[in-house]
């Protein structure tokens, strides 16, 4: 009886821990969600200058581990208050709903000589790498160089508004769109089940300093805490602070969650509480998995190491089966159309799920064509054990995919003649000054087939050719950002590429483009002008659905992430994003197909230019 009761005691005391630590992880997740919407709040629409200074990388992961050793909200407000008023002196926290009015302590009893500054944001460049100067990310009114370069920061510096203008000096920045938070208001949000932020979007600024100056020198600030914070993905604060800056690059500025039916908030939530499971190894894992939920081909996420290396094989997703389509190596005994049963153990029908909450995909044809690539790389020199009809062999990993893949392919051709007045285009390959050349025999040909099942080689000029009148359309948008969370966009701007029809005019002629799931961003650049005009028969497979020039930001520990910084349209105003562009005609690729060497998609324009 009584070893009953120790062993009924034993357990009552592990069911109260695992309870207890289950409890503790809630609370610890629930601090981490709230300090994730503060420093968003903080970090993109909180104009201070303080705010300018502080290492928002290094301050993501200084929070997160501040705010997890709270143990209850009113130690996680007293936490919040302490850890932000270096850098916004005029942000608060409270339990209930605070006024709207502008804050008594924002404004200067005189407000001679001060300007109110406020952040404006094109797409966004605040924090991101540089790399596409179309996104721009300012403060109305602080300072920048007046010979219109930005300042060493990348965005904009304040001193002194009254000192002379001249060259390299500093002026006012004027605003880059119109747009502009309301004046005397209080910017207010619940952030938690009973925590609230309010700070104001404007504030005043004089001589280089926004008003009320922090009473805490930012540089002693970071100093002091970087003895404690974390540096490396092997802690858990450091890993929380990264998906956390992650999630708020998208939460303000993403063009796609109505499109695509996004719950970005419990996404948050969902890694957050993934990454107290992880370690440093699974990092870019927690990090894929956060932006998978986007639905964007343009995202990808990279550590230090280049982990797309592979045997000396290429292989595609073909009728539900993973299907070697390339062989580099003779002396493997492999060949094209074989179909791989294991890779170490694991069907690929299991890699293959086992890979869905991984993959950022905007439609079915995106995620089909990387998967298979996956499946297949990794880590230099590492091997992976590969079982075709029974037998496995073990292969080495020593060549750089997107690097040396082509290079050691037969090339092909830019441009075949074919029978019957058919001129076969491969855009992937042939430039635009090779079109040129041949435009002769393009201006006698009957058909014209052009393959854009991949990215084209810098040659949209061909459009011109095929176009008959002045092309006006616009069809991408870069949003304007004045508020967070996306609230009460001002507007957008609009570009098209504006092509004017160019001699000789080949649209008389039978035009039928090939593409499939490959096609992404320029390649539905071409496409939306092929389908918009109705320049051409489509055949193959929807394109990838995804289109629109790309922005990347950079994590603590050199973690990069890239994505899709504005919306784009197809020309008459429907939605591309996660549907692309459907063919007039499918065509489906098959094993036996690549068995017997075919190109069932080009037999197909064949037989349709023919007709």
């Amino acid at each position: 009886m009584n070893l009953i009761r120790k062993s009924l005691f034993c357990y009552l005391i592990m069911v109260s821990f695992i309870l207890s630590c289950h409890a503790q992880n809630n609370q610890e997740i629930n601090n981490l969600v709230s300090f994730a919407k503060a420093y968003g709040y903080v970090k993109y629409f909180h104009p201070s200058t303080e705010a300018d200074q502080v290492d928002w990388g290094w301050f993501s992961v200084y929070g997160s581990e501040q705010v997890m050793q709270c143990e209850n909200t009113e130690e996680l407000l007293q936490t919040m208050q302490r850890i932000f008023e270096p850098i916004a002196p005029t942000v608060s926290f409270s339990f209930a709903q605070p006024s709207a009015d502008y804050p008594i302590e924002a404004k200067p009893t005189n407000e001679q000589g001060y300007l109110l500054v406020y952040w404006q944001h094109f797409g966004v460049s605040r924090d991101m790498n540089k790399g596409n100067p179309l996104y721009r990310s300012i403060k109305v009114n602080s300072l920048q160089k007046t010979d219109g370069n930005e300042t060493p920061s990348g965005e904009t510096q304040e001193s002194n508004p009254n000192k002379k203008a001249g060259k390299d000096e500093l002026a006012p920045a004027p605003p880059l769109f119109q747009g502009s938070p309301k004046e005397n208001e209080n910017w207010t949000a619940q952030i938690g089940k009973e925590l609230w932020i309010s700070m104001p979007l404007l504030l005043y600024s004089k001589d280089g300093q926004t008003f009320p100056k922090s009473t805490t020198d930012i540089e002693e600030f970071m100093v002091s805490g970087e003895q404690t914070t974390a540096t490396d993905a092997s802690s858990l604060s450091f890993r929380c602070g990264n998906l956390i800056n992650t999630w708020n690059v998208f939460q303000h500025f993403y063009p796609y969650f109505t499109e695509m039916s996004i719950d970005w908030d419990n996404e948050l939530k969902a890694s957050l509480t993934r990454t107290y499971k992880s370690d440093s190894d699974g990092h870019v894992d927690d990090l894929k998995r956060l932006t998978s939920a986007l639905k964007d081909n343009h995202v990808s996420v990279r550590g230090t190491e280049n982990p797309y290396f592979a045997p000396p094989i290429d292989v595609a997703w073909i009728e539900g089966q993973l299907v070697i389509t390339e062989v580099f190596d003779p002396t493997m005994g492999f060949k094209p159309g074989d179909t791989i049963e294991q890779i170490n153990g694991a069907t690929p029908q299991q890699l293959y799920e086992n890979l869905r909450p991984k993959i950022s995909a905007a439609t079915q044809g995106w995620f089909d064509y990387i998967a298979p690539i996956l499946m297949i790389t990794g880590k230099l020199n590492t091997t992976l054990n590969i079982t075709v009809a029974g037998k496995t062999a073990e292969l080495e990993r020593k060549l750089n995919y997107y690097a040396q893949k082509d290079s050691i392919k037969p090339s092909e051709p830019g441009y075949r003649f074919l029978e019957d007045g058919i001129v076969y285009l491969n855009l992937d390959a042939i430039p635009m000054d090779t079109i040129n050349k041949i435009m002769p025999q393009l201006e006698k040909s009957k058909a014209i087939i052009a393959d854009v099942r991949g990215y084209p080689n810098n040659n949209h000029e061909l459009i011109r050719h095929l176009i008959s009148k002045k092309d006006d359309h616009k069809w991408m948008q870069v949003d304007h950002f004045i508020y967070p969370d996306q609230q009460q966009i001002p507007g957008y701007s609009d570009f098209g590429w504006s092509m004017e029809p160019k001699d000789p005019f080949l649209g008389d002629k039978k035009v039928i483009f090939i593409t499939d799931g490959r096609a992404v961003s320029y390649a539905e650049s071409y496409l939306g002008f092929i389908e918009g005009y109705k320049l051409a028969t489509i055949i193959g497979q929807p394109s990838s659905g995804t289109n629109g020039n790309v922005n990347s930001f950079t994590l603590p520990g050199d973690y990069i992430i890239s994505f899709t910084g504005m919306r784009v349209l197809k020309h008459d105003g429907s939605q591309l994003h996660g549907i692309g562009f459907l063919p007039d005609a499918y065509v489906e690729r098959t094993i036996e197909g690549v068995r017997a060497g075919r190109d069932e998609f080009l037999e197909k324009a064949i037989e349709l230019a023919k007709q």
